[in-house]
């Protein structure tokens, strides 16, 4: 005898016992009878298990259906006849790589200096100057070894890491940690990059490529062995000759 879904009224086998085009299941799992004379907590305990069998069978069978649903014969008879709960699912597909791409776009493109940031914040709780170094121009490197022939870049940012590094010791005690939250961005505009390269210029005789800027409020957090504080900078970060530093701002 033929088997019919009692919610859409599709043609299933005998021993289904759920509806692979909607997805309702068809029949209950029998209750466990309670034994005369049993002691509540045991009624409680077989209710309990048999809920948790019933639960158990309805995620099965839900994965099941939207399994068999995704059949490419469903998939393609989408337009002429319909299948709920392919739809269901292909939605809930859809959405999901929505947000996966979402999430990408966020790690790869926003904040694209923000690498730079991390270096520069581990060197100056490190004290280590070539994390700290990342953040400076490299014409303003080149623009210091032109004039000074005894130049040496690695002293000259370990100088300036151990400082940075000092000065925050002296006010909150050793093993300084520094944390950060980009709070606002703003991009700037082709005239305010090219503002930027003629300040570079004019400040270190060179000519450099600005190809992108922002204005950056940042929320900082230092804490030390003994005490810690918070700070509100306000930077501005550029793309300098394809290198991302810092130009401007009231970093410590």
């Amino acid at each position: 005898m033929a088997k019919f879904c009692t919610s859409c009224g599709a043609s299933l086998d005998d021993n289904a016992t759920f509806c692979t085009s909607c997805g309702a299941q068809l029949g209950n799992a029998p209750s466990a009878a309670p034994q005369p004379g049993a002691p509540a907590a045991n009624n409680t305990a077989a209710a309990f298990q048999n809920a948790a069998a019933q639960a158990g069978n309805t995620v099965k069978n839900g994965f099941n259906a939207a399994k068999e649903s995704l059949t490419m014969e469903n998939i393609k008879n989408l337009k002429s006849n319909p299948n709920k709960t392919t739809l269901i699912v292909l939605g809930g597909l859809i959405i999901a790589a929505i947000i996966v791409i979402i999430i990408l776009y966020n790690l790869i493109f926003a904040h694209p200096y923000k690498g730079m940031l991390d270096d520069y914040f581990k060197g100056v709780a490190k004290g280590e100057g070539e994390l700290v170094k990342a953040a400076y121009p490299e014409c303003m490197i080149d623009y210091r070894k032109d004039q000074d022939d005894d130049f040496d870049e690695d002293d000259y940012f370990d100088d300036i890491a151990s400082s940075m590094q000092e000065y925050l010791e002296d006010k909150l005690g050793e093993d300084i940690k520094i944390s950060y939250d980009i709070k606002d961005e703003k991009k700037l505009s082709s005239k305010k990059l090219e503002d930027i390269e003629e300040d570079l210029e004019d400040r270190y005789d060179a000519s450099v490529k600005v190809s992108k800027a922002y204005k950056v409020k940042i929320k900082a957090k230092i804490k030390g062995d003994d005490d810690d504080k918070s700070d509100t900078m306000n930077v501005t970060v550029a793309k300098v000759d394809g290198q991302w530093c810092i130009v401007d701002g009231d970093l410590f």
